[in-house]
C-alpha cells in the first residue's frame, strides 16, 4: 500500500471511532458542536451512514469516492451549519466567533473528508461519476486544504494566546512544558501556512502528518490511558488519528501530480 492507501484506512477507523462515540453520547458529536437538545434517533441514523460509508473507504470500496463524500457532508451539514452557525450568530462578541477553534477543527474533518474524496474520484480503476472531472477535485483538494490551513494557524496561535491551558495539557513526563508549548504552536502556524503555497503543499501536508501522528503516540493515547471516561480525551484520541489519515491522504494524492 502506498500512503494514499494508508491514509484512508486511517481516516476511516477514526472516523469511524468518532461516529461510535456519538452513538454512545446518543448525539452526532463529530467536530464537537455546541450542545442542543438533541435527537438520538437522529444521531443513531447520522452515526450509523457515517460508519458504513467510512467502511467502504477502509475496504476501498470503488463507491468509496461518494462514501467520503457523504462523511464530508453530513459534517457541514449537521454539524457545522445546523449547530456551529446559529451559535455564531448569536455569539456575544466577535473575538468569541474568532477563536471558536472546534468550528475551525469541524470544518477541517469536512474538508479532510473531501480530500479523501478526492482521492477516490482520481484513481483511474475506480467508478467515474459527475463528481469526479478534474475541475471538481481539483476544488476538493483546495478546499480541503484551505480549511485544514485554517484549523492549523488558528490551533498554533491558539498555543500563544492559551498557552497557560495547553501547558496543562502537556503530560507531566514531558520536561519543558513552556518550550513545547510555543515551539509546536510554531510548527501548527508553519503547516497550515505551507498548506496554502501550492510549491510547499505537500510537504506541509506530509510533515504535519508526521507531528500529529507524533502527538496521538506521546500525547493522546497517554491521556486516554490515564482517564477514559474524559469525553475530551476520547474525542482527542479519535480526531487526532482521523488527522493523520486526511494528512496522508493528501500527501500521496500531491505525489501523484
Amino acid at each position: 500500500m502506498n500512503l494514499e492507501q494508508i491514509g484512508r484506512k486511517i481516516f476511516g477507523a477514526g472516523i469511524i471511532y468518532l461516529a461510535i462515540l456519538s452513538v454512545i453520547s446518543q448525539d452526532f458529536i463529530i467536530g464537537r458542536p455546541p450542545a442542543i437538545n438533541s435527537n438520538p434517533v437522529l444521531a443513531y441514523i447520522l452515526s450509523s451512514l457515517v460508519i458504513i460509508a467510512s467502511i467502504l473507504v477502509i475496504l476501498n470500496y470503488k463507491k468509496g469516492g461518494e462514501a467520503s463524500l457523504l462523511i464530508a457532508l453530513l459534517i457541514f451539514v449537521f454539524s457545522f451549519l445546523v449547530r456551529y452557525v446559529p451559535s455564531l450568530v448569536n455569539a456575544p462578541t466577535f473575538e468569541s466567533i474568532l477563536w471558536t477553534l472546534n468550528g475551525y477543527k469541524t470544518l477541517a474533518l469536512g474538508g479532510g473528508a473531501l480530500i479523501v474524496s478526492a482521492s477516490f474520484f482520481e484513481e483511474k480503476n475506480q467508478s467515474w461519476t459527475f463528481f469526479s472531472n478534474d475541475n471538481t477535485t481539483k476544488y476538493f483538494r483546495i478546499i480541503g486544504s484551505i480549511t485544514l490551513a485554517v484549523f492549523l494557524i488558528f490551533a498554533g496561535l491558539s498555543h500563544f494566546k492559551y498557552a497557560d491551558f495547553v501547558k496543562e495539557f502537556i503530560p507531566s513526563y514531558l520536561p519543558f512544558h513552556a518550550f513545547w508549548t510555543y515551539f509546536c504552536g510554531i510548527c501548527l502556524i508553519a503547516g497550515g501556512v505551507g498548506l496554502l503555497i501550492p510549491l510547499t503543499r505537500k510537504l506541509a501536508a506530509l510533515l504535519s502528518g508526521v507531528m500529529i501522528l507524533g502527538w496521538f503516540i506521546l500525547l493522546h493515547i497517554p491521556r486516554f490511558l490515564t482517564n477514559i471516561n474524559d469525553a475530551s480525551d476520547r474525542m482527542g484520541l479519535g480526531e487526532s488519528f482521523t488527522f493523520v489519515g486526511i494528512f496522508f491522504v493528501l500527501t500521496g494524492l500531491l505525489a501523484k501530480k
